[in-house]
């Protein structure tokens, strides 16, 4: 397991010996750009930089080396080159940034999920500024949430930014006509479990893959572990399954369906409410759903790491259910008449972000800052109006 720390590194002295370590460093950069941590090889490294293997442990220890020294090299500039007067100054220039560093930004996102260290680290950085400014935990969230997942979703969802008006929006807020208040119930809605499947045997073998998946990863379980603890032989997970990025595929699609049901639901409840306000019951939805089913979380977020393809399916029939209904939301003047694409990218962002705090770290109740609930009353605030209320 990687860890954050890391050896003591080789230091080349000759000017060709330093050349290989650049070339291995470059040739890594680009693999973990394009594949998770798990999936990337010494053997792929010193192939594809014509130098034999002996000469990758001159300068590396082993993978994990060279790949927190990739990380590594991301914030090394960090806090010189992410500064500003104000919130649009620093927040363009992290934009800059990470488009300046864009293979080391795509490092990040494919492996984010898996190191718990990164998303710290990230987040250290981008908490540093926020207190800069005097800005809550809240409005720090409601701020970089939609700013980091465009840097990591974008590209993704085959959606070009114009990053200028996507942060207007953002200071400006989406909201028109909002209730000044919420209601009381929109925070009751409890989660349906969700059914994976109607054939039972189908429906075990999912549910078991759904389990060991979430505990030990795609990567680390193999459709022997999957047959073994569902009580069958190998050979029948075939009958039901091509192979187990297919299984894994099936639950990435299952999750979505379960997810968009229970929000749904959680909307219905409340009956005809202004749009935003069904944002912030449907995030309370979505957090609870994630809660009572932890593990398909997990899989949806590994699966951005693991499949392209699987990937973009699950987001991108989020994204589409967000257009729908933000464009009914524009015809009833409950949203600005702001670009759609991007409010639904924001929209988006808050529920991929706050699932990693209160699904992945668990800060359901943390000591630090307020509850569920509370987060979601003053989220809403600024949801509706922006930082603009701030003086920003």
């Amino acid at each position: 397991m990687l860890s954050a720390t890391t050896s003591k590194k080789r230091k080349p002295q000759r000017t060709d010996g330093i050349g290989s370590k650049n070339k291995l460093k470059k040739v890594a950069l680009k693999l973990f750009s394009e594949n998770s941590f798990a999936d990337v090889s010494i053997s792929q490294i010193t192939r594809l930089s014509r130098l034999s293997t002996g000469a990758f442990y001159q300068y590396y220890a082993n993978k994990d080396e060279i790949f927190r020294e990739i990380v590594d090299d991301f914030f090394k500039n960090f806090d010189k080159e992410v500064v500003g007067g104000d919130l649009r100054e620093v927040s363009t220039n992290f934009i800059n940034y990470c488009n300046k560093n864009s293979l080391m930004t795509k490092v990040l996102y494919f492996n984010e999920y898996s190191f718990e260290w990164i998303r710290n680290k990230f987040d250290n950085h981008l908490l540093k500024l926020s207190k800069n400014f005097g800005l809550t935990y809240v409005e720090h969230f409601y701020l970089w949430a939609p700013l980091k997942f465009v840097m990591f979703f974008s590209d993704l969802l085959e959606i070009k930014i114009n990053y200028d008006e996507l942060l207007g929006i953002i200071l400006k807020g989406i909201g028109k006509n909002c209730p000044c208040e919420l209601p009381a119930d929109v925070f009751s809605f409890v989660p349906e479990k969700h059914m994976l499947t109607n054939d039972e045997r189908r429906g075990q073998i999912l549910s078991n893959a759904e389990t060991l998946f979430g505990t030990y990863g795609f990567n680390k379980t193999q459709v022997y572990d999957i047959a073994r603890s569902t009580g069958i032989a190998i050979g029948t997970v075939y009958l039901y399954f091509e192979n187990k990025k297919e299984i894994l595929h099936e639950l990435v699609r299952l999750t979505s369906k379960g997810l968009r049901y229970n929000v749904k639901k959680a909307m219905e409840k409340l009956g005809e409410q202004h749009r935003l306000v069904e944002e912030i019951a449907g995030l309370y939805a979505f957090i609870q759903f994630f809660r009572i089913h932890s593990n398909m979380y997990k899989i949806v977020r590994e699966s951005q790491a693991i499949d392209h393809a699987i990937a973009k399916e699950y987001y991108r029939s989020i994204y589409d259910s967000y257009i729908i209904a933000l464009r009914k939301a524009l015809e009833k003047e409950q949203i600005n008449d702001f670009n759609l694409s991007y409010i639904s990218l924001m929209m988006m962002s808050y529920g991929h972000y706050s699932g990693e705090r209160y699904i992945l770290a668990g800060h359901m109740d943390d000591g630090n800052d307020e509850n569920l609930e509370n987060f979601l009353r003053e989220f809403y605030t600024y949801l509706c109006n922006g930082l603009e209320i701030k003086g920003w």
